[in-house]
C-alpha cells in the first residue's frame, strides 16, 4: 500500500526532529555532567602483632595390667604435669585435665602378646593468655621426663593464635584507605589532575599468618581495601 506524498511529509519532518532534539538533548547534558574521570587504586595495611593465646595440648600414654593400677599412675601424672605447668607461671584456670582413653588391647587384634592389659591415653589441654608463660614451658618441657612423663610429639606442638582483630580493625582499614588515596594522589599527579570524592570502595579479607617460619608467637595482620576516586581537573 502506498501513501501520498502528502501523508508522508510530515512524518519525515517528525522523525527529523525528534533525531535532532535527541542530538541536541545528549550534547546539552554532556555539557552540564561532563564524563569524569576515575582512577581504581589499592591500599595495603599490614602490622605485626604478638600472638593473645596459645593452646597446648599434652598427651601422654602409660600401660598396667589392672584398672586400679592403672588409675594411680595417670592421676599421678596429671598432678605431676600440673605442677610444671604452674612451675612456670600458669593457674588451674589456663589448663584442663582431660578424661582418659582406656584400651582395652586383648580385644584388639595380636593383643595377648602385648606388655600391658591396658593402655591410657590421657591429654592436658593448655589454654591460656598468658603466652610468656607457655613460651617458658614449652622451652623446659624435657623436664616431664624426669618425672617419668613422656609426652607425645605427635599432636603436641603449641598452637600461638591472635584473638584480637576486632580491636584492630577500624584503625587498619582506615590506614589503608589513607594508603590507597595516596596512590591515587600520585596517579593524579602524573595525569595532570586532582583527586575527588570515593565513587566506590571495598573491602578485602584479613589475613592473620605466622611472621614468619618458626615464628608463630608473632602474627602478621594484613588487610586491602579496593577504592575509585573521581577525578576533577
Amino acid at each position: 500500500m502506498k501513501f501520498p506524498k502528502k501523508m508522508l511529509a510530515p512524518y519525515l519532518v517528525l522523525s527529523c526532529a525528534v533525531v535532532l532534539s535527541a542530538v541536541i538533548l545528549a550534547a546539552g547534558l554532556s555539557n552540564i555532567f561532563p564524563e569524569r574521570g576515575v582512577v581504581s587504586v589499592r591500599g595495603l595495611c599490614e602490622r605485626e602483632l604478638p600472638a593473645d593465646m596459645a593452646v597446648w595440648p599434652l598427651r601422654y600414654t602409660f600401660g598396667g595390667n589392672t584398672l586400679p593400677e592403672l588409675s594411680a599412675v595417670v592421676h599421678a601424672a596429671a598432678e605431676d604435669v600440673a605442677a610444671f605447668l604452674e612451675s612456670y607461671g600458669l593457674t588451674a584456670e589456663d589448663y584442663t585435665v582431660q578424661a582418659p582413653v582406656i584400651t582395652d588391647l586383648t580385644t584388639e587384634r595380636y593383643g595377648t602378646e602385648a606388655k600391658w592389659r591396658y593402655l591410657a591415653e590421657n591429654t592436658v589441654l593448655v589454654r591460656t593468655r598468658n603466652v610468656e608463660a607457655v613460651k617458658a614451658a614449652v622451652s623446659r618441657s624435657a623436664e616431664l621426663m624426669d618425672a617419668g612423663i613422656a609426652v607425645s610429639s605427635y599432636g603436641n606442638s603449641v598452637e600461638y593464635l591472635f584473638t584480637g582483630l576486632n580491636a584492630v580493625k577500624p584503625d587498619m582499614i582506615a590506614a589503608a584507605t589513607e594508603n590507597a588515596r595516596e596512590a591515587a594522589e600520585q596517579f593524579a599527579r602524573d595525569s595532570g589532575s586532582h583527586v575527588g570524592e570515593i565513587k566506590t570502595a571495598s573491602q578485602g579479607l584479613f589475613t592473620i599468618e605466622d611472621a614468619a617460619p618458626g615464628l608463630s608467637d608473632v602474627k602478621t595482620v594484613r588487610v586491602v581495601t579496593s577504592v575509585q576516586y573521581y577525578l576533577v581537573d
